[in-house]
């Protein structure tokens, strides 16, 4: 039998007492949005940057100026980072709420 992809389940709420219970969960629903998604956590993100020219120093692109390869792959760490976002307490997420790397959060 087939399922609509509305009939994933969302993982639970981490609360700080259940992590083991919810950090596979987690795996398995990030896959399950995209494996690209659960690859960003494993490699970790970090925003685009401007090459280094002669003396100057290395920059943060500006989003404006990202090329298609660096938009899809700051969408799948957003996609994983908003599924983390999404399954955390109000106290778990003040600890990473400043976060933009889902590997980070």
């Amino acid at each position: 039998m087939e399922y609509p992809l509305s009939a994933t389940l969302k993982p639970p709420v981490l609360d700080g007492t259940n992590y083991a219970y919810w950090k596979p969960k987690m795996g398995m629903y990030i896959k399950s949005i995209e494996e690209r998604a659960w690859r960003s956590i494993l490699t970790g993100w970090e925003p685009p940057r401007n090459p280094a020219d002669g003396d100057n120093e290395v920059t943060i692109k500006r989003e404006l100026d990202w090329i298609n390869d660096e938009i899809t792959t700051a969408s799948f760490n957003s996609k994983a980072l908003n599924a983390i976002v999404a399954t955390v307490d109000v106290s778990m997420f003040k600890i990473i709420s400043n976060c933009t790397s889902a590997k980070d959060a």
